[in-house]
Protein backbone atom coordinates (compact mmCIF):
# COMPACT_ATOMS: atom_id res chain seq x y z
CA UNK A 1 0.00 0.00 0.00
CA UNK A 2 2.56 2.73 1.45
CA UNK A 3 4.85 1.47 -1.83
CA UNK A 4 1.91 2.43 -4.32
CA UNK A 5 1.45 5.53 -3.20
CA UNK A 6 5.26 6.68 -2.93
CA UNK A 7 5.10 5.54 -6.39
CA UNK A 8 2.30 8.16 -7.20
CA UNK A 9 3.24 10.39 -5.37
CA UNK A 10 7.15 9.95 -7.27
CA UNK A 11 5.26 10.46 -11.07
CA UNK A 12 2.88 13.10 -10.08
CA UNK A 13 6.45 15.15 -9.19
CA UNK A 14 7.86 13.95 -12.34
CA UNK A 15 4.59 15.07 -14.19
CA UNK A 16 4.67 18.68 -12.10
CA UNK A 17 8.38 19.08 -12.97
CA UNK A 18 7.81 18.45 -16.83
CA UNK A 19 6.36 22.53 -16.63
CA UNK A 20 8.15 23.73 -13.37
CA UNK A 21 9.96 27.10 -13.60
CA UNK A 22 13.92 27.50 -12.38
CA UNK A 23 12.77 29.02 -8.81
CA UNK A 24 10.55 25.43 -8.63
CA UNK A 25 13.13 23.71 -10.10
CA UNK A 26 15.99 25.31 -7.98
CA UNK A 27 13.71 24.30 -4.54
CA UNK A 28 13.65 20.91 -5.42
CA UNK A 29 17.14 20.68 -5.75
CA UNK A 30 17.99 21.88 -2.37
CA UNK A 31 15.12 19.57 -1.06
CA UNK A 32 16.79 16.63 -2.69
CA UNK A 33 20.68 17.31 -1.55
CA UNK A 34 18.70 17.87 1.45
CA UNK A 35 17.64 14.03 1.63
CA UNK A 36 20.69 12.46 -0.20
CA UNK A 37 22.65 13.70 2.64
CA UNK A 38 20.15 12.43 5.56
CA UNK A 39 19.84 9.04 3.68
CA UNK A 40 23.21 9.37 2.66
CA UNK A 41 22.49 8.45 -1.13
CA UNK A 42 24.95 9.48 -3.86
CA UNK A 43 23.36 12.42 -5.41
CA UNK A 44 26.93 13.57 -6.78
CA UNK A 45 27.81 10.10 -8.59
CA UNK A 46 24.03 10.43 -10.23
CA UNK A 47 25.25 13.89 -11.27
CA UNK A 48 28.27 12.90 -12.92
CA UNK A 49 27.22 10.45 -14.48
CA UNK A 50 24.95 13.02 -16.63
CA UNK A 51 27.43 15.62 -16.68
CA UNK A 52 28.01 15.57 -20.02
CA UNK A 53 23.99 15.70 -20.77
CA UNK A 54 24.04 18.75 -18.48
CA UNK A 55 26.82 20.31 -20.14
CA UNK A 56 25.46 19.76 -23.75
CA UNK A 57 21.43 21.35 -22.46
CA UNK A 58 23.97 24.30 -21.22
CA UNK A 59 25.57 25.00 -23.91
CA UNK A 60 23.13 24.12 -26.82
CA UNK A 61 20.36 26.85 -24.62
CA UNK A 62 22.92 29.15 -23.82
CA UNK A 63 23.87 29.88 -27.63
CA UNK A 64 21.13 29.23 -29.56
CA UNK A 65 18.73 30.70 -27.72
CA UNK A 66 17.38 34.66 -29.46
CA UNK A 67 17.25 37.29 -26.19
CA UNK A 68 19.33 40.05 -24.75
CA UNK A 69 23.14 39.10 -25.29
CA UNK A 70 25.56 39.66 -22.55
CA UNK A 71 28.75 38.17 -24.40
CA UNK A 72 29.82 38.18 -27.91
CA UNK A 73 32.60 36.58 -29.80
CA UNK A 74 32.66 36.24 -33.83
CA UNK A 75 29.68 33.59 -34.72
CA UNK A 76 28.76 32.93 -30.98
CA UNK A 77 26.08 34.82 -28.72
CA UNK A 78 25.66 34.07 -25.14
CA UNK A 79 22.52 35.51 -24.02
CA UNK A 80 20.92 35.68 -20.68
CA UNK A 81 17.60 33.96 -21.64
CA UNK A 82 19.37 31.32 -23.29
CA UNK A 83 21.47 30.70 -19.41
CA UNK A 84 17.86 30.96 -17.81
CA UNK A 85 16.00 27.98 -19.90
CA UNK A 86 19.91 26.28 -19.95
CA UNK A 87 20.07 25.96 -15.65
CA UNK A 88 16.26 25.52 -15.66
CA UNK A 89 16.46 22.38 -18.42
CA UNK A 90 19.83 21.18 -16.48
CA UNK A 91 17.77 21.26 -12.90
CA UNK A 92 14.79 19.95 -14.13
CA UNK A 93 16.70 16.48 -15.77
CA UNK A 94 18.89 16.31 -12.73
CA UNK A 95 15.61 16.08 -10.73
CA UNK A 96 14.43 13.92 -12.91
CA UNK A 97 17.12 11.63 -12.31
CA UNK A 98 16.98 12.04 -8.83
CA UNK A 99 13.45 11.72 -8.43
CA UNK A 100 13.64 7.72 -10.37
CA UNK A 101 16.93 7.71 -7.66
CA UNK A 102 14.85 8.08 -4.76
CA UNK A 103 12.02 5.72 -6.20
CA UNK A 104 14.19 3.11 -7.23
CA UNK A 105 15.97 3.53 -3.39
CA UNK A 106 12.85 2.86 -1.33
CA UNK A 107 10.52 0.85 -3.68
CA UNK A 108 11.46 -2.64 -3.69
CA UNK A 109 12.57 -4.22 -7.84
CA UNK A 110 9.18 -6.65 -7.22
CA UNK A 111 6.94 -3.57 -7.08
CA UNK A 112 8.17 -2.62 -10.55
CA UNK A 113 7.89 -5.69 -12.28
CA UNK A 114 4.95 -6.18 -11.27
CA UNK A 115 3.52 -2.77 -11.73
CA UNK A 116 4.73 -2.87 -15.37
CA UNK A 117 3.06 -6.51 -15.97
CA UNK A 118 0.16 -5.11 -14.68
CA UNK A 119 0.27 -1.82 -16.78
CA UNK A 120 0.51 -4.27 -19.91
CA UNK A 121 -1.49 -7.23 -19.01
CA UNK A 122 -4.88 -5.55 -20.56
CA UNK A 123 -2.81 -6.33 -23.50
CA UNK A 124 -3.63 -10.04 -23.27
CA UNK A 125 -6.49 -9.66 -24.56
CA UNK A 126 -4.76 -8.27 -28.18
CA UNK A 127 -2.68 -11.31 -28.32
CA UNK A 128 0.01 -10.37 -25.66
CA UNK A 129 1.86 -13.76 -24.19
CA UNK A 130 1.79 -12.20 -20.26
CA UNK A 131 4.18 -14.96 -19.43
CA UNK A 132 6.52 -14.33 -22.26
CA UNK A 133 6.19 -10.63 -21.09
CA UNK A 134 7.00 -11.09 -17.49
CA UNK A 135 9.84 -13.22 -18.32
CA UNK A 136 11.33 -10.08 -20.61
CA UNK A 137 10.85 -7.77 -17.64
CA UNK A 138 12.44 -10.29 -14.98
CA UNK A 139 15.44 -10.63 -17.24
CA UNK A 140 15.46 -6.61 -18.32
CA UNK A 141 15.71 -6.52 -14.68
CA UNK A 142 18.12 -8.37 -13.35
CA UNK A 143 20.75 -7.66 -16.35
CA UNK A 144 20.03 -3.72 -14.95
CA UNK A 145 20.70 -5.06 -11.62
CA UNK A 146 24.11 -6.70 -12.72
CA UNK A 147 25.33 -3.86 -14.90
CA UNK A 148 24.23 -0.93 -12.51
CA UNK A 149 27.98 -0.94 -11.37
CA UNK A 150 29.95 -1.85 -14.65
CA UNK A 151 31.97 1.16 -15.99
CA UNK A 152 33.69 0.87 -19.23
CA UNK A 153 35.03 3.55 -21.61
CA UNK A 154 33.81 4.31 -24.76
CA UNK A 155 37.00 3.63 -26.57
CA UNK A 156 36.85 -0.27 -24.87
CA UNK A 157 32.87 -0.67 -25.97
CA UNK A 158 33.02 -3.03 -28.94
CA UNK A 159 35.37 -5.09 -26.88
CA UNK A 160 33.26 -5.54 -23.47
CA UNK A 161 30.34 -5.98 -25.48
CA UNK A 162 32.07 -9.15 -27.11
CA UNK A 163 33.37 -10.02 -23.75
CA UNK A 164 30.49 -10.19 -22.08
CA UNK A 165 28.32 -12.11 -25.16
CA UNK A 166 31.00 -14.54 -24.37
CA UNK A 167 30.46 -14.51 -21.00
CA UNK A 168 29.17 -17.68 -19.56
CA UNK A 169 28.59 -16.88 -16.12
CA UNK A 170 24.97 -16.41 -14.68
CA UNK A 171 23.22 -12.87 -15.02
CA UNK A 172 19.66 -14.12 -14.12
CA UNK A 173 18.66 -14.38 -10.71
CA UNK A 174 14.97 -15.44 -10.79
CA UNK A 175 14.22 -19.11 -10.68
CA UNK A 176 10.57 -18.72 -10.69
CA UNK A 177 8.26 -16.35 -12.93
CA UNK A 178 5.73 -14.25 -10.60
CA UNK A 179 2.18 -14.57 -11.34
CA UNK A 180 0.18 -11.21 -12.03
CA UNK A 181 -3.18 -10.39 -12.30
CA UNK A 182 -4.56 -7.09 -11.79
CA UNK A 183 -7.03 -6.83 -8.68
CA UNK A 184 -9.64 -3.77 -8.31
CA UNK A 185 -7.37 -2.11 -6.15
CA UNK A 186 -4.74 -1.56 -9.06
CA UNK A 187 -8.01 0.04 -11.25
CA UNK A 188 -8.85 2.09 -8.61
CA UNK A 189 -4.84 3.34 -8.38
CA UNK A 190 -4.86 3.63 -12.02
CA UNK A 191 -8.14 5.86 -12.19
CA UNK A 192 -6.84 7.94 -9.04
CA UNK A 193 -3.33 8.32 -11.01
CA UNK A 194 -4.56 9.72 -14.49
CA UNK A 195 -7.25 12.02 -12.81
CA UNK A 196 -4.61 13.74 -10.78
CA UNK A 197 -3.00 14.08 -14.00
CA UNK A 198 -5.96 15.63 -15.95
CA UNK A 199 -6.40 18.03 -12.93
CA UNK A 200 -2.27 18.71 -12.62
CA UNK A 201 -2.69 19.74 -16.55
CA UNK A 202 -5.54 21.26 -16.99
CA UNK A 203 -6.74 22.83 -14.32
Amino acid sequence: MHHSLLFLIGLWLLIFLSSANLIVNLTMFILFLSFSIFFHLPLLSVIKKIKYFILALLIIYSLSTPGEIIFHYSIFSLTSEGLFLGFNNALRIINTFLTVMFLMKFIPRKFFINFIIKIFYPSKFIGLNIDNFTSRVCLTFDYLDFYKDFSFKFSDFTKVINSQINNKSLVVNVTKLPRVIPSKTDYCWAISFFSVIILIKFF
